[in-house]
């Protein structure tokens, strides 16, 4: 089966319609509370109603949908972003059921593929029905991670998916969503519970999705070592794994890989001569890594 099977590449042009609306909203709601010297701006999800509304456009169906699209796909309104003062950005965290603040926090190191890395060839274990029938980007992506076994081999673990689409509540932060969860262990018998958030070409790995994370693993498994991990396409077939730590008020990132997924006979010997530079001693530092700690 060819590689760039289940890969769609980048996502193609943004609708820019879609942003000006969901951009319109969000500043009428920011507006509406902000107070000169703000560093925390509440407001509610039914707010966008009223704004959709005394602004004349169109409310989209889902409206959560505008708050996602604001966090990772599309920029602050520039008149919201030029309230925070230098060195510090706008984010926006959830504070409850269908409640959302507007944060001021330093501003975020961007994370995006180190296209100066080495890929790994991993031999494509994607059944071809599951190839042929996955529905969109995410999907696709969560489906190629699991079926080849990609978050073990990442991790130097033994790891099986508890659950997709995992929709719950946590405390402070209202109901949240991970694309999949993971339950995995090492050789030392320690167990991980490892949330996988899946990006698209044009989303951005935020801040306010690995704090989710660290939140429903810490309410829902206190007892397992929680290691946040992104997966992302990337243009050129190779899928981007990043394994996610929040440090002084900033995500990092722990580590980082590449893999492409391609017939078993495109892995050539000298392939496997660079993958043999490897040592011994790396490889079992790499599995034993000590796990990111979860913030308060």
């Amino acid at each position: 089966m060819d590689e760039t099977t289940m890969n769609p590449g980048p996502v193609g042009d943004r609708d820019t319609s879609k942003t000006n609306r969901y951009q319109q909203l969000i500043e009428w709601v920011f507006q509406r509370h902000y107070v000169a010297g703000d560093t925390a701006v509440y407001w509610e999800r039914s707010e966008l109603e009223e704004g959709a509304k005394e602004l004349g456009i169109d409310l989209p169906r889902n409206l959560g949908d505008v708050v996602y699209a604001i966090r990772y796909r599309i920029p602050l309104p520039q008149s919201v972003i030029e309230t925070a003062a230098a060195g510090m950005e706008w984010i926006i965290r959830g504070n409850g059921r269908a409640k959302y603040v507007f944060n001021l926090i330093p501003a975020q190191v961007r994370i995006r593929p180190d296209m100066a890395l080495t890929v790994t060839k991993i031999p494509n274990a994607t059944p071809e029905i599951i190839a042929a029938t996955a529905l969109g980007d995410e999907q696709a992506l969560l489906a190629l991670v699991r079926y080849n076994r990609l978050i073990d081999i990442f991790l130097g673990v033994t790891a099986y998916s508890l659950q997709n689409h995992l929709r719950t509540t946590t405390r402070k932060i209202g109901q949240v969503e991970i694309d999949e969860v993971y339950v995995a262990v090492d050789q030392h018998g320690r167990q991980f519970v490892i949330p996988v958030q899946a990006k698209g070409g044009n989303d951005e790995i935020g801040i306010t999705q690995t704090e989710q994370d660290l939140a429903v693993c810490a309410d829902k498994w206190p007892d397992m070592i929680c290691r946040p991990v992104s997966a992302q396409f990337v243009a050129d077939g190779r899928i981007a794994l990043f394994e996610l730590a929040l440090q002084d008020e900033q995500i990092r990132v722990r580590r980082q890989a590449h893999y492409k997924l391609v017939p078993a006979a495109d892995i050539t010997k000298r392939d496997l001569d660079l993958y043999s530079l490897v040592s011994d001693a790396d490889a079992v530092d790499a599995a034993v890594v000590d796990p990111p700690a979860a913030e308060g």
